[in-house]
């Protein structure tokens, strides 16, 4: 069955039967200037009730009428009744699909990602990119729910830029324990394999270690200060046997009386007091003088028996070298005390070395997952396109496509390839019984296998195309193509 839309007396038109079959292209020929472009807005003033075609020049009043409805344009405009036709009205602009009005590519894509969504009626998906957030971070984290948007498109690129953020926030994290883990690297410097052993003690057992190299050390001095005490105590002993022999000589060298001569002495004076009374004062001193001798004399017996028990004995020398050999052991443990606690500190740094790494490396980790999930926020709106078609995606932020050429920006197509894929898209999306009108440049775009491939399609899914091209026609003259 054949429908019409009537056109009368609008713009350069008198009259214009336009034929519509059940799916197909209709083509409206014609030269410039005969009212093509108008015929094309008449038809979607009526199916849409958009606009207000121009009444023809001269007459009082013109019509559109077709698909049940009628609009009537003259002093005002009225409609009468709804078209019965399916249409992208309120759904897509196609010409806003080719090229928005948008000089800067990058914004233009984001209005072309928009109106694919905006087609599939799809809305901001929090779910879609809480899903491509790392383990354990939630959009909250990120984007509070007051900032966020209901576009999604502006979502994802809140998304992107809140994840590009944290990234570079870790980033720096990382960096910054890397410089920390150089300067520790250069501080702590080469361990020669010499020292490997008390290394590794100095790693396991820092304390341990720490306190046997004291010990050494302690035992060392000990022994230090006890070799020169006993040096020193041998100096006096050797001086007390010197001082002892010359007291010695000069005792013995003297006349020694002994204690059973004075005995003697003291009996016979004994007797001569008994005879000799008047003597006995002298005699009593005397004898008192020979008491104090004995007592001297005894006095200086045990002088002797001490001093030649001195002289016997052998003194134990403590020589320079001895001395010399404890104070080498001594310098050695304080080394080897240094060594460990030098070797303590550069395991302590160590293992500040070893946290500092695993920061870097689990910063580094987390930015690279920040990445990662920044360029899937692309994903997730390709995941929302291909809804509504396969045919492009979302790649750094820019719609593309594969073409023979390989992949390029959607944007950067010829306009002929441009308006194929987006005539596909909106006869898809349309379905049986739907109508698109489509400008004339945008025909005139295409190439002869394009609008083939166009009209197979349009009739496959049962969808009527409208649009128009110029050639020597006088008056407009439609062409069916089924």
């Amino acid at each position: 069955m054949t429908r019409e839309i009537f056109i009368e007396n609008v713009g350069p038109i008198e009259r214009l039967s336009i034929p519509l079959p059940e799916a197909g292209v209709v083509i409206l020929h014609g030269r410039n200037g005969v009212g093509k472009s108008h015929a094309l807005a008449a038809v979607d003033s009526l199916i849409s009730g958009r606009g207000k075609p121009p009444c023809r020049d001269g007459a009082a009043k013109g019509a559109v009428h077709g698909f049940g409805a009628k609009l009537t344009i003259g002093r005002s405009t009225r409609r009468v009744g709804e078209a019965e036709v399916l249409t992208l009205e309120g759904r897509l602009d196609i010409s806003q699909l080719v090229q928005p009005p948008i000089k800067d590519e990058e914004a233009a894509d984001r209005t072309r990602i928009k109106a694919l969504i905006q087609l599939s009626g799809q809305s901001a998906d929090v779910t879609a990119f809480e899903f491509i957030l790392p383990e354990c971070m939630t959009l909250g984290e990120i984007i509070s729910l007051s900032d966020r948007s209901d576009d999604p498109v502006v979502l994802a690129g809140q998304v992107k830029r809140a994840l590009e953020a944290e990234a570079r926030r870790w980033e720096k994290v990382a960096d910054e324990a890397k410089s920390e883990a150089t300067v520790l690297a250069r501080e702590i410097g080469e361990v020669t394999s010499s020292d490997d052993a008390i290394w590794l003690r100095a790693v396991k057992q820092p304390d341990v270690l720490r306190a046997e190299a004291e010990r050494d050390v302690a035992e060392a001095l000990a022994k230090v200060r006890e070799l020169e005490a006993r040096q020193e105590m041998a100096a006096k002993q050797a001086q007390q046997i010197a001082e002892a022999k010359k007291a010695l000589a000069e005792l013995e060298g003297g006349e020694l009386v002994t204690r059973d001569k004075i005995d003697g002495e003291i009996t016979e004076l004994d007797e001569k007091i008994r005879k000799l009374e008047q003597a006995l004062a002298a005699a009593r001193e005397r004898r008192s003088q020979l008491v104090r001798r004995r007592e001297e004399a005894a006095r200086l017996q045990q002088q002797i028996t001490e001093l030649r028990k001195i002289v016997s004995q052998d003194v134990a020398i403590v020589g320079d070298r001895e001395i010399e050999a404890a104070k080498s052991k001594l310098e050695s443990a304080r080394r080897n005390f240094d060594l460990v606690v030098e070797l303590i500190r550069k395991a302590s740094l160590n293992q500040r070395l070893d946290a500092a790494k695993k920061r870097a490396a689990d910063a580094a980790s987390k930015a690279d997952l920040l990445r990662d999930a920044a360029h899937a926020t692309d994903d997730v709106l390709s995941a929302m396109v291909a809804k509504v078609t396969k045919r492009l995606r979302v790649e750094g932020g820019r719609l593309v496509c594969d073409t023979d050429r390989g992949v390029e920006p959607f944007g950067e197509l010829s306009p002929g390839e441009r308006w194929r894929i987006a005539l596909e898209i909106a006869v898809e999306q349309l379905g049986r019984g739907g109508i698109v009108t489509v400008p004339q440049e945008a025909w005139e775009a295409l190439d002869p296998i394009n609008r083939t491939e166009v009209a197979s399609i349009a009739k496959e899914v049962g969808v009527v195309i409208l649009t128009a091209e110029a050639d020597e026609h006088a008056e407009i003259a439609a062409e069916v193509i089924p």
